[in-house]
C-alpha cells in the first residue's frame, strides 16, 4: 500500500477505533497519518480530541527545529505533564522548552537527515510513542512580551535574513541592504531578526528606524515579532512565529522542490491570506522585482499608512 492510500487508510482505523471508545489504539493510528501528510483533514484535531480522552501514558515525539516547535506549542502548553521526546538539530532546545516551563524526558540531537533517520528508527522501539499533535495557529501569543521596540515610526517591518541550518538558503547580504534601504524611503521602521553573526556582516550603524533581535534567548526574539505589521524572511523559524500569529509574512526561498515545507509551513498560511511567497532562480539578479514584489505587497496588500 502505497503512502497515498495509508493516509486513507490509518484515518478511518482511526476513527472507528474512535466510536469504539478505544482512544489509546486510534491515537497510534492518528500518529501514522500526521507522519504521512501532518494536516491531512481534521486529523490534528480529531487526535487532540482522542489523546484527551486515552490514558495519557504514551511518549509524545517532537521532530525538527524551533519552527517545528511553534506547530507543537498550541498543544503542548495545554497538556504540559504529558511525557515528550525531543528530536531536533537546534542544539538550545533544551532552554526553549525549559523557558516555557515544559519538561522533556528525552532529548535526541541531530547535524544532518541521515542521523535524524537513525533516531526516528530507534524511536520507533519505544513502545506507545508517537508523534505530537501541530496546530497552524496561536491562540495566544506563548512568550512572554517585551517592551514593543522605541523606533522612529509607526510601522514596523520584520526582516529576518538566515535561515535554518539545514535548509541553507539564507537572504544574501546584497538583498538584504538593498531591501533595507527601500524600507528606510518608504518611511518603515525595521525590527532586524537574526544571530550576532549574521547582522554584523551587514555591517549597519545605528538609526532611529532600527532595532536589532539578536537576543541568544531566541524566545526572547521571537516575542518581538507580535510588533511587526509585515514580516520578510526566508526559510526560517521567525516566519513561522509571524504566521501562526496571523500577521502577514512574505517567504523569500529559492525555487525548488520541497513537499515538506509547502505543505507543513507555507501552503496552510497561503490558503488561509496570510502568506505570500516569492520564489527566486536567483535572488541577486532578481533584486528589483523582489523589491518591487515588496513594495507593492506594502502600499497595495497590506493598506499601510506610511
Amino acid at each position: 500500500m502505497n503512502r497515498h492510500f495509508k493516509k486513507y487508510y490509518f484515518y478511518f482505523v482511526a476513527r472507528l477505533l474512535d466510536l469504539l471508545s478505544l482512544y489509546d489504539q486510534s491515537i497510534a493510528y492518528y500518529s501514522k497519518v500526521i507522519q504521512i501528510r501532518t494536516f491531512f483533514w481534521d486529523v490534528q484535531k480529531k487526535y487532540i480530541a482522542a489523546y484527551q480522552k486515552s490514558s495519557k501514558k504514551s511518549y509524545l515525539e517532537i521532530h525538527g527545529g524551533v519552527g517545528d516547535f511553534l506547530q507543537h506549542l498550541p498543544f503542548i502548553l495545554k497538556n504540559k505533564s504529558a511525557k515528550y521526546i525531543v528530536a531536533t538539530h537546534f542544539f538550545a532546545a533544551k532552554a526553549f522548552f525549559e523557558t516555557l516551563g515544559i519538561e522533556v524526558t528525552k532529548y535526541y540531537f541531530y547535524n544532518n537527515p541521515h542521523e535524524h533517520r537513525a533516531i526516528r528508527s530507534e524511536l520507533k522501539k519505544i513502545q506507545h510513542s508517537y508523534w505530537c499533535p501541530k496546530n497552524v495557529f496561536f491562540n495566544q501569543i506563548p512568550f512572554n512580551t517585551k517592551d514593543r521596540p522605541q523606533l522612529k515610526t509607526d510601522v514596523i517591518i520584520g526582516l529576518q535574513i538566515g535561515s535554518s541550518r539545514l535548509t541553507n538558503s539564507p537572504l544574501t547580504v546584497k538583498f538584504a541592504l538593498k531591501l533595507l534601504d527601500i524600507l528606510f524611503k518608504m518611511g518603515c521602521s525595521v525590527i532586524l531578526f537574526g544571530t550576532k553573526k549574521e547582522i554584523d556582516q551587514l555591517k549597519l550603524k545605528p538609526r532611529k528606524e532600527l532595532f536589532f533581535a539578536t537576543d541568544k534567548d531566541i524566545t526572547k526574539n521571537l516575542s518581538l515579532v507580535q510588533f511587526c505589521d509585515l514580516l520578510i524572511g526566508g526559510e526560517s523559524v521567525f516566519k513561522t512565529m509571524s504566521s501562526m500569529s496571523k500577521i502577514k509574512t512574505l517567504v523569500i526561498h529559492p525555487d525548488d522542490k520541497n513537499r515538506f515545507r509547502d505543505r507543513v509551513f507555507t501552503n496552510p498560511y497561503i490558503q488561509a491570506g496570510v502568506m505570500n511567497v516569492y520564489k527566486y532562480k536567483n535572488l541577486n539578479n532578481e533584486i528589483p522585482l523582489v523589491i518591487d514584489y515588496v513594495k507593492h505587497l506594502i502600499q497595495n496588500e497590506m493598506k499601510l499608512i506610511l
